[in-house]
């Protein structure tokens, strides 16, 4: 999924990406983000069908948002519409492009929220790969697959109900590309859990599918016990 973030001021751009990464994040929906300074700019770059969302800032130097907005609907009306503006001046015309929402700034979190889900998006159903090597040989990895990921005599171990699988690589690198994945917690240093393969949290250990007890960094229980717990609320919040 393509976004785009047309706002002069990169302030506003930098505190909306803020806002879309979280909801992407706790929405599960990967996405590719782009940003632009001018209508103009965004324009070049336009074809139909590229962008899913399009945040728009009505008062721009150049060409205004809604102008921008009226040439995307020459070509693209699936393209979903958010406009950014200090004023509700131009409210009315918003509908006439058929938008999903018209933010006011400073955008609050309620309505960023709101929105989004306005824009009625779904998680992406395909699932997410990891490519490691375990004894020379490429694996391409189901990340749902993986209980949890430790560093053990210096080796990566990545533990899957079925196999344990050493690759190679520092403990770093092989799960960096997890760490943007909601589902995985670091919750003590060298172990990095998949919060879905969690069954029980006696005491300060997570007890996994496979039948393994990780530990917890006693000095972070707190924090990394409320953000299992948290994940936990959204995911059954999801599932309603």
């Amino acid at each position: 999924m393509n976004i785009a973030i047309v706002d002069d001021l990169a302030s506003d751009r930098l505190q909306l990406i803020g806002k879309l990464q979280t909801y992407m994040q706790q929405a599960r929906i990967p996405f590719t983000l782009y940003e632009f300074d001018s209508g103009e700019a965004f324009l070049e770059a336009f074809s139909p069908g590229r962008f899913s969302i399009v945040f728009l800032d009505i008062y721009m130097g150049g060409m205004t948002g809604m102008a921008v907005a009226h040439a995307i609907r020459e070509q693209d009306f699936d393209c979903r519409l958010i406009f950014l503006t200090q004023s509700e001046e131009y409210l009315r015309e918003g509908y006439s492009v058929n938008a999903v929402h018209y933010l006011i700034k400073p955008v609050s979190d309620p309505d960023f929220t709101q929105a989004m889900r306005f824009c009625r998006l779904t998680s992406s159903p395909q699932p997410v790969y990891l490519d490691v090597i375990s004894s020379g040989t490429p694996i391409h990895l189901d990340t749902s697959n993986i209980v949890y990921i430790n560093l053990q005599k210096r080796i990566v171990h990545i533990h899957t109900l079925k196999h344990t699988l050493p690759v190679t690589g520092t403990f770093t690198r092989v799960t960096e590309p997890l760490l943007s994945d909601p589902r995985f917690l670091l919750c003590i240093q060298g172990v990095l859990v998949n919060m879905d393969m969690i069954v029980d949290q006696p005491g300060s250990t997570f007890l996994m599918k496979n039948g393994d007890a990780v530990q917890i960094n006693l000095r972070k229980k707190r924090s990394i016990v409320q953000a299992y717990r948290q994940y936990i609320f959204e995911s059954m919040s999801e599932n309603r």
